[in-house]
């Protein structure tokens, strides 16, 4: 069954509106990106994402992006004495990578 991506426009309403400002404050206080999801009506889920113009979450990194990151990190640790900062990216890298195969 080929699923539908349709942009509804429509006017939020003051809960909605109050909801949208508290995930952005959110955003804005921890500089990354915030969501909210909950399952509604019983089969309907409702996701909202904020996040600064241009930002990126992990999850939405693909296979060949992770893989990417992981050899800049690796390059970049060969190079530097703080080794530490980059053998945190490899790590997480390496575990989404992983993730992605399965």
């Amino acid at each position: 069954m080929k699923q539908n991506k349709n942009k509804i426009e429509c006017t939020p309403t003051k809960h909605e509106e109050g909801a949208v400002k508290s995930l952005i404050q959110m955003s804005k206080e921890t500089n990354a990106v915030a969501f909210f999801g909950m399952t509604c009506e019983g089969d309907y889920e409702v996701m909202m994402t904020a996040r600064k113009k241009g930002m990126v979450s992990c999850d939405e990194f693909s296979l060949e992006q992770f893989e990417a990151i992981k050899a800049m990190a690796e390059e970049k640790l060969a190079q530097t004495e703080d080794k530490q900062k980059f053998q945190d990216i490899i790590d997480v890298c390496e575990s989404n990578i992983a993730d992605a195969k399965e």
